[in-house]
C-alpha cells in the first residue's frame, strides 16, 4: 500500500517529490530548556537517511527531500521518542523529551575500590574489586555484589525478589532457570556483570514489558569456541556424581548442553522452574486468572532426605537469524528416585489433647520433561512480533508405608500430567502516536491422578479396607489482551481491553462406590478494561492512577450468573536526592473460587483426609485490598544498598475449611469466612565498609497472618507469625590468599489457634563459618562449619556440619578434587521439622542422608 502511494506521487508530482527543504529540529525538555547533544536519527524504509546531534541551543539542521520520515530522538536520562513526520516545506519542528524519573540517575561510586557504576537503567559491577581467585562458579561472585544475592536454588535475587533472566553476552540462557548459569559457568570465564533494571528483551519497539536481567559478559578467550568440562567423583556411603558442561558463546547466540547424574541429592530443577514451565512464563501474566499447580515433592529445595538419585540433561540454543530475527530453544529432562523416612508426632489442632505418632516410609519416582521454543522478529523499528510455545509432560508416583496406631497402611499416589501452551505477541505503533501491544494465548492441561489405599482396617468410616480413586482435571484457557499507550508531554495514558475464556472440568470416582462419582464443569468468560494514567508532576514526584473493570459470565453445573467487578489502584512515587526512592501502592483485587474449591462429592486428599461437598458459592466474589510502602536507596559514599518494604492485605469473604474429626480420619468442608489479614515487612541492607576489607549483608523478614477456620462449625481464629534474621559478614582482603565469611541465621515461627488455645513456637539458630583460600594457581580450597540449634516446641536438636572442597590443578586440562559433605555425620542422623495445615500440626524427626567423602577428577578443554 505504501509503495503504491509513493508510485502515484512520483508519477503525478515528480518535482514536488524530489524538491529539497531546509528542516530545523529543536529538542527541549519539559521546561522548554534546549537540550544539547541529543541524538537525532532520520530514516525511511529501515534505511538511515540522516544523523546528528543538537547544538547548545537544542537545534540541528538537515536538508531533506519531500516525503515521510521516521524520526528517533534519544538523550541519556530522557525517555526516547519515535515519530513519523511528513516533509513538504521548510519549517522548524519541535520535540519535547521527558525525564526518566523512574530510572536510576548517572552515578559513579566514588569509594575505593569502585564496586558499582550506575548509568541510566544499568548497574555495572567492577569484578576486579571483589574477585580474589578463590571463587569457583559464578554464583560465588554474585553473592559478593551489593544489592544481589543467590538463594539455595541458585536463583539471583534483587530487592529480595528473583530477577527475570540471566543473560550471557546479552543472549538468553535456559530462560528463567538461573542456576544453569550460576552453578555451571566458571567464575574465571566472566569479565563483567551488568544488572539491567529495565530489560525489554530482543524487542526494539516501544511498549514492551520491562523486567530485570543480569548480563554476564564472557572474556574474549572463551568466545567462538567450545568450552567443555567433564567431572566424575565417587566415595563412601554410596556417593557418586557425573557432571558435564558444554558451552559455545558466539556473537549471535549460544549453545549449551548440561548433564548430571548423582546419588548425593542434587536436583538442578527448582519449584519455580517447574511452575514456570507449566504456565509458559514468557507470557505476560498480569491479566490471567490464578492457576493452582501441585508441585512434585522431589523439587523440595533441600537435601534432607534419606536417599536420592537424580538424572538430568538440559539443552539450550539461542541464535540470531539475520539482523532482525532470533530463535531460542531449550529442553530439559529430569528423573529422580527418592527415599524418605519420617517419625511424626501429629496433633489434632481442634483437639489439642489428641496426639498420635506414626512412622512414614516413602519411595517415589518422578520424571519431568519440558520443551520450549520462541521466535522473535523485529519487523521494523516500530513493529515487533514473537511466538512462544511450551510442552511439558511429567509423571510422578509415590509409594508410602505408614505404621499408625497398630494399623499398617499402604498409600500409593500417581500423577500423569500433560501441558501445552503457546502465545503470539505483537507490538507496534498505531496512528503514529499510539503504542500497541497485543497478546493471544492458548493453553491446555490434562492432569490424571490415581490414589490407592490398602489398610488392615476399614477406611474413612466406611465398609472398605481398600479404596481406589481416579481423578481427571482438564483445563483450557484462551486470552486475548490488548494494550494501547499514548504519551503526551508529562502524561502517559494506557488503556487495556482483554478477552478471557477459562474452562475447567473435573471428573473423579471412588471405584468401590459408584455413587460417589463426580463430573463437574466450570466455565468463565470475561471482558476486562483497565485505564491507567501516569503523571510526572515534576522531576521528583510521579503518580499512577488506574481503574479496572471486569464483566464476567460464569457457568457451573447448569447455573449461570453475570456480574461486574470494579478495581482501582494507585501508586505514588517520590525521588529524593540521589538514588533514593519512596513508593506507595494501593490496589483492590477480586478473586473467584477455583474448581477444586467447588467439588460436590467425596474426594480423598491423602491417607487420612477426605474432602466433603463444599458450601462455597461458585460466584462468590472475594475482594482483597492491598497497601504497600517501599523505600530504595543507594549511597555512593558508603557503597551501601538499602531496600525495605511493608505491605498490608485484607481479604474479605476468604475461603477456608471446616474440620470434622473422626476416630482415625478427618473430613474437610470448604467454607467462606470473614476477613483474613496479613502484614509483611522486608528489609535488605548491603554495606561495603570503606576502611575495612569487609562487606555486610543483612536481611530481616516478618510475616503475620490472621484468618478464620472452623472446627465442627465453631469459629477458630488462626494466627501465624514468621520472623527471619540473616546477617552475613564477608571478607575481601586485597592481595590475600585466604578469605572468610560468617553467616548467622535466626528463624522463629509461631502458630496459634483460638478455639483450643493451641500455640507452638519453634526456633532455629544457625551459625556458619566458611574459610576459603588458594595457593598460587594450583590449589583452591574451602571449608565450612555449621552449628544448627533447633527447638520445635516439642523437642530439641543440635546438629554439626563440616563440609570441605579441595581442587588441585594437575595440568592445564586436568583437575583433581575432593568433596566432603556433612563429614561429622557419616552415619545417619536426623533433624526437626514442623508442618501445619487447617487440621493437623505435625512435628517430625526427619532422616538426613549420611555424609560422604568423594574423590574425583575434572577434565576441561
Amino acid at each position: 500500500m505504501q509503495l503504491n502511494f509513493k508510485l502515484i506521487v512520483f508519477l503525478l508530482f515528480p518535482v514536488f517529490l524530489f524538491s529539497q527543504h531546509t528542516i530545523r529540529f529543536k529538542v527541549v525538555d519539559e521546561a522548554s530548556i534546549p537540550l544539547a547533544r541529543a541524538i537525532v536519527i532520520m530514516s525511511q524504509d529501515d534505511n538511515q537517511i540522516a544523523f546528528g546531534t543538537t547544538d547548545a541551543n537544542g537545534f540541528i539542521q538537515k536538508e531533506l527531500v519531500s516525503g515521510s520520515y521516521i524520526v528517533t530522538i534519544k538523550k541519556l536520562g530522557f525517555v526516547p521518542i519515535t515519530e513519523v513526520i511528513s516533509i513538504t516545506k521548510e519549517e522548524v519542528l519541535s520535540f519535547t523529551l521527558l525525564p526518566e524519573t523512574n530510572q536510576l540517575k548517572n552515578v559513579i561510586i566514588t569509594s575505593r575500590p569502585k564496586v558499582m557504576k550506575v548509568k541510566g537503567d544499568t548497574i555495572s559491577y567492577n569484578l576486579k574489586a571483589v574477585v580474589d581467585g578463590t571463587e569457583n562458579k559464578i554464583e560465588d561472585v554474585i553473592k559478593k555484589l551489593p544489592g544481589l544475592d543467590i538463594d539455595q536454588d541458585g536463583k539471583v535475587l534483587y530487592k529480595g525478589q528473583q530477577i527475570d533472566n540471566v543473560l550471557i553476552d546479552g543472549n538468553e540462557f535456559f530462560g528463567n532457570k538461573h542456576q544453569m548459569a550460576t552453578q555451571n559457568i566458571n567464575a574465571d570465564m566472566i569479565e563483567g556483570i551488568d544488572l539491567l533494571t529495565s530489560y525489554s528483551g530482543f524487542a526494539t519497539a516501544s511498549g514492551s514489558k520491562k523486567g530485570i536481567a543480569l548480563n554476564l559478559k564472557t572474556k574474549d578467550s572463551y568466545k567462538n569456541k567450545w568450552i567443555m568440562d567433564f567431572e566424575a567423583a565417587a566415595g563412601i556411603n554410596n556417593s557418586f556424581r557425573f557432571h558435564s558442561n558444554s558451552f559455545k558463546f558466539f556473537k549471535k547466540g549460544n549453545v549449551a548442553v548440561i548433564s548430571d547424574y548423582n546419588t548425593i541429592a542434587k536436583t538442578p530443577i527448582s519449584r519455580e522452574d517447574y511452575n514456570e514451565m507449566r504456565i509458559l512464563a514468557d507470557v505476560d501474566s498480569e491479566n490471567r486468572e490464578f492457576k493452582s499447580i501441585e508441585t512434585p515433592t522431589f523439587l523440595n529445595p533441600n537435601a534432607f532426605i534419606k536417599d536420592k538419585k537424580n538424572a538430568f540433561i538440559g539443552l539450550n540454543y539461542t541464535s540470531l537469524i539475520g539482523k532482525r530475527s532470533k530463535i531460542t530453544f531449550s529442553n530439559v529432562f529430569n528423573k529422580a528416585i527418592i527415599t524418605e523416612e519420617n517419625d511424626k508426632l501429629q496433633t489434632n489442632v481442634g483437639q489439642p489433647q489428641s496426639r498420635f505418632s506414626f512412622l512414614e516410609n516413602k519411595v517415589a519416582t518422578y520424571s519431568l520433561n519440558n520443551s520450549a521454543f520462541k521466535w522473535e522478529f523485529n519487523k521494523s523499528k516500530n513493529t515487533f512480533i514473537s511466538y512462544a510455545a511450551g510442552f511439558t509432560p511429567n509423571a510422578d508416583k509415590d509409594v508410602q508405608d505408614l505404621l499408625r496406631s497398630g494399623n499398617v497402611l499402604n498409600y500409593t499416589k500417581s500423577d500423569a500430567n500433560f501441558n501445552f501452551a503457546h502465545v503470539v505477541k505483537v507490538q507496534t505503533t498505531l496512528l503514529k502516536t499510539i503504542n500497541y501491544k497485543g497478546t493471544a494465548q492458548h493453553s491446555a492441561d490434562d492432569n490424571r491422578q490415581k490414589v490407592d489405599l490398602f489398610s488392615q482396617q476399614n477406611l474413612f468410616g466406611g465398609t472398605f479396607d481398600t479404596i481406589h480413586q481416579n481423578q481427571n482435571q482438564r483445563q483450557a484457557n484462551f486470552n486475548f489482551n490488548n494494550v494501547f499507550t499514548r504519551t503526551l508531554k508529562t502524561n502517559n495514558f494506557s488503556f487495556k481491553i482483554n478477552l478471557l475464556s477459562q474452562q475447567d472440568r473435573l471428573r473423579t470416582v471412588i471405584l468401590e462406590n459408584q455413587n460417589n462419582g463426580l463430573d463437574v464443569k466450570l466455565q468463565r468468560k470475561s471482558i476486562q478494561t483497565n485505564f491507567s494514567w501516569l503523571k510526572n508532576w515534576d522531576a521528583k514526584f510521579q503518580s499512577i492512577l488506574g481503574f479496572k473493570t471486569s464483566a464476567v459470565n460464569s457457568w457451573f453445573q447448569g447455573t449461570q450468573n453475570a456480574f461486574t467487578r470494579y478495581e482501582p489502584n494507585l501508586s505514588l512515587i517520590y525521588n529524593f536526592k540521589g538514588l533514593n526512592k519512596l513508593t506507595f501502592n494501593y490496589s483492590l483485587d477480586h478473586q473467584l473460587p477455583s474448581l477444586s474449591q467447588l467439588q460436590q462429592t467425596d474426594i480423598i486428599l491423602d491417607f487420612q483426609t477426605i474432602s466433603k461437598a463444599t458450601s462455597i458459592d461458585y460466584n462468590r466474589i472475594i475482594p482483597k485490598n492491598s497497601f504497600s510502602l517501599q523505600y530504595f536507596s543507594v549511597n555512593p559514599r558508603s557503597q551501601s544498598v538499602l531496600y525495605s518494604t511493608v505491605s498490608y492485605d485484607v481479604e474479605q469473604n476468604s475461603v477456608s475449611s471446616n474440620t470434622i474429626y473422626n476416630s482415625d480420619y478427618i473430613e474437610n468442608v470448604g467454607i467462606t469466612t470473614r476477613n483474613r489479614k496479613s502484614i509483611k515487612a522486608l528489609a535488605l541492607y548491603d554495606l561495603k565498609l570503606n576502611h575495612l576489607p569487609f562487606s555486610i549483608k543483612t536481611t530481616l523478614f516478618y510475616l503475620k497472618s490472621i484468618g478464620l477456620s472452623q472446627f465442627n462449625s465453631v469459629d477458630n481464629e488462626v494466627e501465624t507469625q514468621n520472623f527471619t534474621n540473616r546477617l552475613q559478614l564477608v571478607s575481601n582482603f586485597r592481595k590475600s590468599h585466604v578469605q572468610f565469611g560468617i553467616d548467622y541465621n535466626f528463624i522463629q515461627r509461631i502458630v496459634m489457634q483460638s478455639a483450643t488455645n493451641f500455640i507452638n513456637t519453634s526456633q532455629n539458630h544457625q551459625i556458619a563459618l566458611s574459610i576459603r583460600g588458594k595457593s598460587k594457581t594450583k590449589l583452591k580450597w574451602d571449608i565450612g562449619f555449621v552449628i544448627n540449634d533447633q527447638d520445635s516446641g516439642f523437642d530439641t536438636n543440635q546438629l554439626f556440619f563440616l563440609n570441605a572442597n579441595v581442587q588441585y590443578m594437575a595440568t592445564k586440562n586436568w583437575k583433581l578434587f575432593f568433596n566432603g559433605n556433612n563429614m561429622l555425620n557419616l552415619n545417619q542422623t536426623t533433624l526437626l521439622l514442623n508442618t501445619t495445615n487447617a487440621s493437623f500440626f505435625t512435628a517430625s524427626r526427619v532422616s538426613i542422608r549420611p555424609g560422604y567423602l568423594m574423590l574425583g577428577v575434572n577434565y576441561s578443554l
